[in-house]
């Protein structure tokens, strides 16, 4: 089969390489008439098809040798490993019988096994024999209680009353200032009045209640415009020391249950009011700047017209064209 194989790679590289080699041999097609049996042969050979046909078949035939050549050689023969028996079955291998000949040969005495000693047994690793329980002492005898002693009475002390501490006797008018019923402090919604001899009260804890007073006064006139068509009229800037409690007509109690005063109400410090019914003007005269001059909050403007400083000044809510009232 490996002669086949290197006959058939020869014939493809002689044939591959004679097709291949006349692209560069001078040789003259046309004296061969062998080639007129096969039509075109003499053109396909002198084509670039017969130069890549024939490389391609001579190379794949010096593959085939190749192949043949590293796949031959002898079979190195398998070196047979000697069998090693154990002597149990050495023992027993049976002896091959000598032939029968004139003169019979004695047979070899059997081969007699070793005598092994018999197994001796192991001393156990751990002590499992029980130990013997310790022996019980016998309990003591109980002893008998001795009698208790007779415990002495405690002596009876004499309850004396405590004679009386006489009270000392209170100058009538502490006593009668001391049972009087102490009056509950009342709450009101005005600052209480300083003390004699106390600093003067934080004029920005009086303007801040001042700013509450002119917005809730103003929210009720918004709602008196509302439901009646118009502000509640009044003649003249005027408050409570020229109108009294009432100082805006028709607004209590409907639109508020009572109209509140100035904090530091006085001769010219109060809040005033005056209204032709389609605008108004409603202001807190006389007020302190000093140390809180931020008061135009909520809509509410400092009034230019009455030359405001920081010890006396107006501020409040107004329709344009009563800025000037």
């Amino acid at each position: 089969m490996r002669g086949l194989i290197v006959f058939l790679g020869l014939l493809l590289m002689l044939g591959g390489g004679a097709a291949a080699g006349v692209q560069y041999a001078p040789i003259d097609l046309s004296t061969f008439p062998q080639f007129d049996q096969v039509p075109g042969s003499r053109e396909f050979l002198k084509s670039p098809m017969a130069l890549y046909s024939g490389g391609g078949a001579a190379g794949f035939g010096l593959l085939l040798i190749i192949i043949a050549l590293a796949t031959g050689g002898k079979k190195k023969n398998k070196r047979e490993r000697p069998v090693v028996k154990s002597p149990s079955l050495a023992r027993e291998t049976i002896q091959p019988t000598p032939k029968a000949s004139g003169t019979p040969k004695a047979a070899p005495p059997p081969a007699q096994a070793p005598v092994m000693p018999p197994p001796q047994p192991m001393a156990p690793l751990f002590n499992t024999a029980p130990k013997p329980p310790p022996p019980i002492a016998p309990a003591p005898a109980p002893q008998p209680a001795p009698p208790p002693k007779p415990q002495p009475a405690p002596p009876v002390a004499a309850v004396t009353a405590p004679a009386p501490t006489p009270m000392p006797a209170a100058p009538a008018p502490q006593l009668a200032a001391t049972l009087a019923p102490t009056a509950k402090p009342q709450a009101s919604a005005q600052p209480p009045a300083a003390a004699v001899g106390a600093p003067p009260p934080d004029p920005r804890v009086i303007n801040r209640k001042r700013i509450q007073d002119l917005v809730t006064i103003n929210d009720a006139l918004k709602a008196h415009h509302a439901k009646t068509g118009a502000f509640p009229r009044a003649d003249g800037l005027a408050g409570a020391n020229e109108r009294g409690a009432g100082w805006i007509p028709g607004l209590t109690p409907t639109f508020l249950p009572e109209l509140p005063l100035d904090p530091m109400h006085g001769p010219t410090t109060q809040y005033v009011y005056v209204s032709d019914g389609a605008n108004y003007k409603l202001v807190a005269q006389g007020a302190s700047l000093v140390g809180s001059m931020n008061v135009e909050v909520l809509g509410i403007k400092i009034d230019p017209t009455r030359n405001p400083t920081q010890q006396s000044a107006s501020f409040g809510f107004w329709t344009p064209p009563f800025a000037g009232a």
